[in-house]
């Protein structure tokens, strides 16, 4: 049994259904990315997960235990981060108070202390920085900064939308070494990922989404062989 399993989900916005019958599983321990064209639902898959949209139908769970209708504090308090798309940061807080948010489910406060020492071992910036506005900080750093607030829960896998979007090419780099790094550290990965070359050379496995239903699955390397997914979804 997966760590995370989506078995036959539906699920959309409103009256809009996005997602048909979408399945996909994530082994502990593994990177797992989902790629496809923008409105794939991508990153309504994400949200399902966490119990931001309306879910109407399938199964999904963590662990083997049932998150469907778990609020998303609920979602999170199952060991599950997230990583939203953008950069989603609060300016006019510092480094630390943006930290000290991601574990406001958390009340032992010495546990809050050794998240906040765990996430500045793994990102040594934050630490440099941890009384700079997060509003003040650039696009690699604020990704950084996004995803250790997601870390400060102590989760065993997290989720991570869209994290080289808008960034350098340096920073990009940076964020899928992070990634790769968090997987050396026994972290479970799932992300999704429009620079879908890079993100399939990290991976464990793979999953191709297309008009909200599963198309291709395999490994990072069979996806990056698979002429298809090179012709589609590859440029090439």
């Amino acid at each position: 049994m997966g760590l995370l399993e989506l078995k036959n989900i539906n699920a959309g916005y409103g009256r809009i259904q996005i997602l048909h019958d979408v399945s996909l599983e994530v082994n502990e321990g593994e990177v797992v990315c989902v790629i496809g064209p923008n409105g794939a639902g991508k990153s309504t898959t994400f949200k399902v997960i966490m119990g931001f949209i309306n879910y109407l139908g399938g199964e999904i769970t963590f662990d083997g235990t049932n998150i469907v209708g778990l609020r998303p504090d609920q979602v999170l308090g199952q060991g599950l981060g997230y990583v939203p798309q953008g950069r989603i940061v609060f300016n006019q807080m510092t480094v630390r108070e943006n930290l000290e948010m991601g574990a406001y489910i958390e009340r032992d406060k010495k546990k809050v202390t050794q998240s906040m020492e765990n996430v500045f071992e793994i990102f040594p910036r934050l630490a440099e920085r941890q009384k700079q506005l997060g509003g003040t900080m650039s696009g690699g750093e604020q990704q950084m900064l996004a995803m250790g607030r997601a870390l400060m829960t102590r989760p065993r896998m997290i989720m991570i939308d869209e994290p080289s979007l808008g960034l350098s090419p340096r920073f990009v780099t940076e964020v899928f070494e992070l990634i790769v790094s968090l997987s050396k550290k026994g972290l479970t990965i799932m992300v999704v990922e429009q620079n879908a070359a890079r993100a399939l050379e990290i991976a464990d496995r793979g999953y191709v989404l297309e008009l909200g239903r599963n198309r291709f699955e395999g490994t990072g390397q069979e996806l990056l062989d698979n002429q298809d997914v090179r012709r589609m979804y590859l440029g090439g």
